[in-house]
């Protein structure tokens, strides 16, 4: 735990924008005092199957700032991330969340961590049109489907609280506070940075993106 506590002061340094909560182990990123028009600090921006990242930038709406990927309008078939510059990524378990909103495009977007680079990491991925999520290991490139589930019938049009928690085996993700993946997985990788991403055709919209350390079997 002193690690990530290391970090988060690390960080609090380099980036202001980032806030370290009350009890010392969270990694809280929100965007409200941030350049509206340009790509915020701290985040590294990187393309999967595809050319570029595309455009990130911060919006304000009703004086509420957020994070945003503008859809491309080229051929975008793949992933666009967005990931936290972190001094040093944290072994241990964690729990991931923040609050997202699709609202044009392919509405795909979701969640990463433990992402070494773009060919490994963990991704909770969210599809509003197909009203659907999906829990994903990329190894070496190639994507595996640890767990699905469909027929959700959520609001295309609004704003969703996804989260992701691990702990020794096991990988639970909740969508609005209800859980709806539950996935064992033993070959886990031991580093890894977090963030979130958007499909390269997909107009995505973030906020409110929180990192800490996660205890076995805690919620």
């Amino acid at each position: 735990m002193r690690s990530l506590v290391l970090v988060a002061i690390a960080m609090i340094i380099a980036f202001p924008k980032v806030t370290l909560v009350s009890d010392g182990t969270a990694l809280i990123r929100t965007f409200d005092d941030d350049p509206v028009g340009a790509a915020p600090p701290g985040f590294t921006f990187t393309a999967i199957r595809q050319q570029t990242p595309g455009r990130w930038l911060v919006r304000d709406e009703m004086s509420r700032r957020y994070l945003v990927h503008l859809a491309d309008s080229g051929p975008a078939s793949g992933m666009s991330v967005a990931v936290l510059q972190l001094p040093q990524a944290s072994t241990s378990p964690i729990r991931a969340s923040v609050r997202l909103k699709l609202p044009d495009g392919h509405r795909v977007g979701g969640l990463v961590w433990r992402y070494r680079d773009p060919e490994n990491f963990y991704a909770a991925a969210l599809d509003l049109g197909g009203q659907a999520i999906d829990l994903y290991r990329v190894v070496r490139g190639n994507r595996i489907r640890l767990e699905h589930e469909d027929d959700l019938e959520l609001d295309p049009d609004g704003w969703h609280a996804l989260r992701v928690v691990e702990d020794s085996n096991r990988i639970r993700v909740y969508l609005g506070g209800i859980r709806v993946l539950n996935a064992r997985d033993g070959d886990r990788f031991e580093t890894g940075r977090a963030g979130v991403w958007s499909g390269g055709a997909t107009t995505g919209w973030f906020d409110d993106l929180r990192i800490d350390e996660a205890e076995d079997g805690r919620r």
